[in-house]
């Protein structure tokens, strides 16, 4: 097991079942030789010269572990099992939310230099990669520590030199405040670059917000929201809420359902609040009672569904490119590909229904016959 986890929790993490080792959130070098010390007989684990290589560099901090955000760590190769892969272009974090461990895992943000990530990215759409999403801890704030500004922007027009015009340049886990003009511009411009943006947001109310320590501005980011369409209006935004956060009131609550209802949210994620030992937020009073947590966790879901399936609904009859990533067939043998539109981030949203068998990997174009809730429901188009 690895990760968050299994580095704060590892006595618990081993105690489950088919767990034989644990490996921390930047301690991922010592794969190998975990692997290796294991009680019961395993095959040994022989790390092999890759045909071709990212040139890394190591670097330590005393008895701290390399971490994977040094990027100088030593050769290499990144493979692919997906039409998707991640490319994480930072690490750590700046900020201090009050319901957040991650900086106390990670520390500060380091950015990977924009040569790393543009050999990084090469390599992938050389091996065969149609989509590239690239992820980081807080995306839009890349490039602060390699003294650039608009250092997002920077890099994705460097991207879009380097990769082929035809493939999927996807963004997660943008921080709202680190948005700027210049990103939204570039985000138009290139056709490369997914019209889809994850802007984790995590409540609405101001007093929430500022108990939560992030930014307690609701109109500046529904004026952003405003803007976004206005650049992109096909453009398909996420964002992710934490329900039950100490102190949320009816009140506070209803704000959080209100603001849905206004920024018509295409894609989101709802997380239950719990206590994080070690953070502000388990410290404060007024915790929640978890069978109003589940309660309100259910409402605003059900609100969502709503206008998610709306959201859907207006492609109907409309065509979209699809990104094929498997196949098989109904009950009654009719066969059925399924993959992702450019508004559909893998794993975690909807997905596209296309009938017929498809070749894995390939962007067939499709026409929009049906919406549920999440997916969408078509034909190629003729």
């Amino acid at each position: 097991a690895a990760g968050c986890m299994a580095q704060s929790h590892p006595a618990e993490v081993m105690g489950v079942q088919g767990v034989d080792g644990t490996v921390g959130t930047q301690q991922w070098t010592q794969i190998g030789a975990v692997v290796n010390q294991l009680a019961q007989p395993v095959i040994p684990l022989t790390v092999t010269q890759p045909t071709h290589t990212i040139p890394l560099t190591p670097t330590t901090n005393g008895d701290q572990p390399v971490s994977y955000a040094d990027w100088r760590t030593t050769q290499i190769r990144r493979t692919r099992h997906t039409p998707s892969a991640y490319l994480k272009i930072s690490d750590g974090c700046n900020l201090r939310c009050a319901f957040c461990t991650i900086p106390g895992f990670k520390g500060d943000m380091r950015s990977k230099p924009v040569g790393a990530v543009l050999a990084e990215a090469q390599e992938l759409v050389a091996q065969g990669v149609r989509e590239i999403v690239l992820v980081a801890q807080h995306l839009t704030d890349y490039g602060r520590d390699l003294g650039l500004r608009d250092g997002l922007a920077i890099l994705l027009d460097e991207l879009c030199q380097v990769t082929p015009s035809d493939i999927w340049i996807r963004l997660m886990y943008a921080y709202p405040h680190g948005i700027s003009e210049r990103l939204i511009a570039t985000m138009a411009s290139h056709p490369q670059i997914c019209h889809y943006l994850d802007m984790p947001l995590q409540h609405a109310p101001p007093a929430t917000l500022r108990r939560m320590r992030r930014p307690p501005d609701t109109d500046r980011t529904l004026r952003l929201i405003a803007e976004l369409r206005s650049a992109m209006p096909d453009i398909a935004i996420r964002s992710t809420f934490i329900v039950g956060y100490p102190g949320e009131t009816t009140a506070e609550f209803n704000a959080l359902i209100e603001f849905l209802h206004t920024a018509q949210l295409d894609r989101v994620g709802a997380f239950r609040y719990s206590r994080e030992p070690g953070t502000p937020a388990a410290e404060l009073p007024d915790q929640v009672r978890p069978h109003l947590i589940e309660r309100r966790w259910h409402e605003l879901m059900r609100v969502q569904q709503m206008i998610s399936r709306a959201r859907n609904q207006r492609w109907v009859g409309r065509t979209l490119t699809v990104l094929i990533e498997g196949n098989g067939a109904t009950d009654d043998g009719q066969p059925l590909s399924v993959g992702r539109s450019f508004r559909d981030a893998p794993e975690i949203d909807g997905q596209v229904f296309v009938w017929g068998t498809h070749p894995i990997g390939s962007m067939v174009l499709v026409r929009v016959m049906q919406a549920t809730d999440y997916d969408l429901w078509g034909e190629v188009a003729a």
